[in-house]
């Protein structure tokens, strides 16, 4: 009787001993959130779920990940402000939103120095890391790039068939940040209108056409309804996403937390290469198969005219508002192309209109 009272009460102990440790393990775990302006199925979106996974997953739940998607937390432009102040940990969205606070990091989204996405974004890292005025605009906004997670090829979508730029010319345009000018200098009407906008805007004729979709986003974005015909004019990379985190979010992890964040920084870089050629290939063989869209790819001749309009010309209004700002412009611009040529040779890059 006595002992099996013993074995009865060393069973409840332990019951209450576990109980007790999951207890303190659930107070103990930390909720993380992850904000982006665009959708839960936007394919963009993919990279910032896998981190978020993989660090509650290596920190053995301590870290739980929780997604706030389609600007559920606050609109783009307000991102990188309530990530400084930790109103989220981690944002995915894009330089373009925020001018005012990425000036010289803008220069990644200056049209036709590079159709390589891959390369774009190692530069980005490369000078994050190892140029103090690119890291410094981060810093000083309390951000800490994880990595650049950037897109790719900026796809033009239309209500017509565009092969030229005078095609072009009259066309009403949505517009990004610094492809406004460029669509001027080729006679556009550009008008700035949001991502969450465009369908609507094509759909009544309030566009003819919408610049900067990423290629990768054309299948899911479902704009093919409204605007059939999908053409690349050679401008290459004119828009730029990150993911970031809180700087101060970062310093509150102890090291070891801090050794898995910066684990998953380099595998991130190199599983959103990955990814993204596979996705492409994806995409453009599911647009040709199921004959949704018309893929347009101009001729070398229209893409070399398209860039004596614009170039240097959008090059140099970016340069001087950076000298106006006291930012160094010119020294930036060489040292990207520089390393735009090193990576195209280190990732090279299929172009999916060439698919």
């Amino acid at each position: 009787m006595k002992k099996g009272m013993t074995i009865w009460m060393c069973f409840i102990s332990a019951i209450v001993l576990i109980s007790w440790v999951g207890m303190v393990s659930i107070a103990q775990a930390k909720t993380l959130k992850y904000s982006s302006p665009y959708g839960e199925t936007n394919p963009m979106t993919s990279s910032m779920q896998w981190f978020g996974k993989e660090l509650e997953k290596r920190t053995n739940g301590e870290y739980k990940a929780k997604f706030f998607f389609s600007g559920t937390m606050g609109k783009a432009p307000d991102m990188p402000e309530m990530c400084k102040n930790r109103a989220v940990d981690f944002i995915f969205t894009g330089m373009g939103y925020t001018p005012h606070i990425f000036k010289l990091n803008r220069g990644f989204e200056l049209m036709y120095i590079t159709e390589n996405p891959h390369a774009n974004g190692a530069a980005l890292w490369d000078l994050y890391h190892n140029y103090k005025p690119i890291r410094d605009e981060w810093e000083n906004n309390g951000l800490m790039m994880v990595f650049p997670a950037g897109i790719d090829i900026m796809a033009c979508q239309g209500r017509k068939a565009t092969r030229s730029v005078d095609d072009l010319k009259g066309q009403k345009l949505r517009s990004y940040a610094g492809v406004a000018e460029m669509i001027k200098l080729w006679d556009g009407n550009p008008i700035a209108l949001s991502y969450a906008e465009i369908y609507d805007a094509l759909n009544r004729g309030v566009l003819d056409g919408a610049f900067g979709i990423p290629s990768l986003n054309v299948y899911a974005s479902r704009f093919w309804e409204v605007a059939p015909h999908l053409y690349n004019t050679g401008a290459g990379i004119y828009a730029c996403t990150y993911f970031a985190m809180s700087k101060k979010t970062y310093d509150s992890f102890p090291e070891n937390v801090k050794k898995v964040v910066e684990d998953l920084r380099i595998e991130g870089m190199a599983r959103h290469r990955e990814w993204m050629a596979q996705t492409e290939k994806e995409v453009f063989e599911k647009l040709k198969q199921e004959k949704t869209i018309q893929i347009i790819n101009w001729s070398p001749e229209e893409k070399a005219k398209g860039k004596k309009l614009a170039v240097p010309g959008i090059w140099q209004a970016w340069l001087d508002e950076m000298e106006k700002g006291g930012l160094p412009g010119k020294e930036f611009i060489e040292k990207y192309r520089n390393l735009v040529q090193k990576y195209e040779k280190k990732y090279p890059y299929q172009n999916p209109y060439d698919f």
